[in-house]
């Protein structure tokens, strides 16, 4: 071992090097950078749903990730964590796993039988569009580079069975549908801060709107009568809603793999009073046409299931039960839990992140139709938005 080389790993036999070290190691010293993989697969009808996370913290030497079935109000959630080293290449942690069967093409993720919860499964994902990148989200607190990351996402069928109780349930393709995404680089909300940190308010340049908060994310495949298909895709957070948001990247992907900008979105959705859930809603999106012609297209979008929504607070997306993504909780970690109801009053104004849930919906552009997946959190007041 030569001290300023990282370990060899498999990938080093190939001809893909991207900095002067091995796959090992990353280029950039930030405990924050990550690597993420991310599914969630739900029937049509939304009286399933599964949601799966993988998560390798190169420079805190960490890998986690959590799987969980939704059925009806019920979520179950299996989290678990390990050291990375030397297992750098394996895309597993206790009974998580994600395996490429053929990249762009066929994935295959599993969860194995396990001590947290009496749940299983072993599904493919099988893409039905190429895979879509949204534009890099860059954010700098007090000077430093808090989030450079890219993503792209997928939308897809899956195959195969879940266990939950001993009960073995078939997943026909005809009968799901889903999406899974991909994201690497400097992420926010890694690890704990250290103590000795500027609180982030002291010296503030962005983020500093006044008003409401509204996070809202969409995945979709949509159908046109003949045969083709478009994802609908966007993703913005915003303060107080006066001017551009703060972050927004929008795009109508085709089937043949073209990326059309959305210069400016517009939703107007209803969400319910008791845990901000997304009801029902229009979407305007606004795209550049011929010289100056500004091309407005509407999509209307209803939830599939009010009670439905597998929610990602369990599976570490913000602090839960003492945990966060990236952090050391062991050598061999699992845990895990049931909540017989998601949706109980209380538990959003326990926790605002309570609110980012994977939102099974349908979606309608004129005579195409198809399903997406939404995720938001709301706070105060925002214009679009109706609480309901």
């Amino acid at each position: 071992m030569i001290s300023s080389i990282a370990p060899l790993t498999a990938a080093d036999e190939l001809f893909n090097h991207q900095i002067v070290n091995t796959h090992a190691a990353v280029g950039t010293g930030d405990r924050a950078w990550t690597e993420k993989a991310w599914f969630t697969l739900m029937r049509k009808d939304a009286t399933l749903q599964v949601g799966l996370g993988l998560g390798k913290y190169t420079n805190r030497n960490v890998m986690d990730g959590f799987a969980g079935i939704q059925r009806g109000t019920q979520q179950r959630t299996v989290r678990a964590s390990r050291v990375l080293a030397p297992r750098f290449d394996d895309m597993s942690v206790g009974p998580i796993a994600c395996e490429v069967i053929e990249p762009f093409k066929a994935l295959r993720i599993t969860l194995a039988e396990n001590d947290a919860q009496p749940i299983r499964f072993d599904l493919t994902f099988h893409a039905t569009m190429p895979a879509f990148f949204e534009n890099r989200d860059v954010v700098v607190h007090g000077g430093r580079v808090a989030s450079d990351l890219i993503r792209f996402h997928q939308p897809g069928t899956v195959s195969g069975w879940i266990e939950i109780d001993g009960e073995r349930i078939e997943v026909n393709p005809e009968e799901w549908y889903g999406f899974r995404d991909r994201s690497w680089g400097v992420r926010e909300h890694v690890g704990l801060d250290p103590a000795d940190l500027v609180p982030g308010s002291v010296g503030a340049t962005s983020g500093t709107k006044t008003g409401g908060y509204h996070f809202n994310w969409l995945v979709s495949k949509i159908d046109r009568p003949d045969g083709t298909s478009y994802d609908l895709a966007y993703y913005f957070r915003d303060f107080g809603g006066n001017g551009p948001p703060e972050f927004f990247t929008g795009h109508i992907n085709e089937s043949d793999g073209r990326q059309i900008p959305i210069l400016h979105l517009y939703p107007e959705i209803d969400y319910r009073t008791a845990d901000r859930g997304a009801m029902r809603g229009r979407v305007t999106a606004l795209l550049a046409g011929s010289g100056k012609e500004i091309v407005e297209r509407v999509f209307d979008i209803e939830v599939i299931n009010p009670e439905m929504g597998f929610r990602l607070l369990p599976g570490m997306y913000g602090e839960w039960k003492g945990q966060r993504h990236g952090s050391f909780k062991g050598e061999d970690f699992l845990d895990g839990e049931c909540i017989d109801d998601v949706n109980a009053p209380g538990k959003t104004a326990d926790n605002y992140r309570w609110q980012i849930r994977d939102r099974p919906v349908r979606i309608r552009e004129g005579a195409n139709a198809g399903y997406g997946d939404m995720e938001s959190i709301i706070l105060g007041e925002y214009p679009g938005v109706r609480i309901v």
